[in-house]
């Protein structure tokens, strides 16, 4: 057992001979001991001279913190003078900001009160419910005929055909010489009152007729003149109608041969290709 022990020990003294080397390289210490060397460079500081260094420290700090105090002192009295010297020359400041502090205090105390007079006005007053007004249906409308209009857009007095005046040429004519003729049979019998009663009723008709803005339209001539126009109008209007007819008729002919003519093209077109491709493939046909 002995033998074994003696050669593990050698190893790890030699291991342990290799790392103090490889220490004393790493921070330069000397093999051997001098007179020269200090042994303070390779020694750490001793608590002794630590506090040594720290009374000295303390020696002065006290010196620097009478002098430091000093210093503030008259720091601070300096500061303590600019104030007093910045209130003298602004003597009205401090009075400004206690009148708006009490102005934000009246305003608080206002909008307070106001918040609890709401409060309470709230609790008295009982909620009703409103009224709601019932929309009114529209009346109907009545034109001059005294029929209902059920459009709203109305038509002018104009345009709407007045109640016992007669628009028809033809009737107005008829009137006309019908009156003529009783008046004329009247004057031929000697009944020259009921003339001059009938003339004058007829005269005073016709100017307050004029009066209220109605065209009084009783010129036999002029009637018979406006039925030829109108005649005539007629018949031109059926002239046109048959030139329209004619032309439309025209048009359609026209566009009926194209379409057949187009129709029997493209079927003629159709027939010519197929036989190409039968003469193609070999079939004897004539013109291919």
């Amino acid at each position: 057992m002995g033998k074994k022990v003696a050669p593990e020990l050698k190893t790890r003294l030699q291991a342990i001979n290799d790392e103090m080397e490889f220490y004393m390289e790493l921070f330069n210490i000397p093999e051997s001991k001098n007179d020269d060397d200090d042994e303070s460079d390779y020694l750490l500081d001793t608590d002794d001279e630590a506090k040594k260094q720290h009374m000295k420290k303390m020696k002065e700090s006290e010196e620097d913190k009478e002098h430091r105090l000093e210093v503030k002192k008259n720091k601070i009295a300096g500061k303590h003078m600019g104030r007093k010297s910045k209130a003298g020359t602004d003597s009205n400041k401090a009075e400004r900001k206690k009148l708006k502090k009490e102005k934000l205090l009246k305003e608080k105390l206002k909008s307070i009160n106001m918040m609890a007079i709401k409060q309470e006005r709230g609790k008295l007053i009982e909620h009703k419910p409103l009224d709601v007004k019932k929309e009114k249906k529209p009346e109907p409308i009545f034109n001059a005929e005294g029929k209902i209009v059920f459009s709203r857009v109305q038509l002018d007095e104009s345009d709407v055909q007045k109640r016992g005046i007669e628009t028809d040429t033809k009737k107005l004519l008829k009137k006309v010489i019908d009156n003529k003729k009783q008046l004329a049979e009247l004057k031929q019998s000697g009944d020259l009152e009921k003339y001059a009663e009938i003339k004058k009723k007829q005269a005073w008709e016709k100017a307050l007729a004029k009066t209220a803005g109605q065209k009084v339209r009783d010129n036999p001539e002029l009637l018979s003149k406006k039925i030829i126009q109108r005649k005539k109008q007629i018949k031109k209007s059926k002239e046109n109608w048959k030139e329209r007819q004619q032309k439309v008729e025209h048009q359609q002919n026209q566009r009926q041969k194209e379409r057949t003519a187009n129709l029997k093209e493209r079927a003629q077109k159709k027939k010519n290709t197929k036989l190409k491709k039968m003469a193609k493939k070999g079939r004897i046909i004539p013109g291919f």
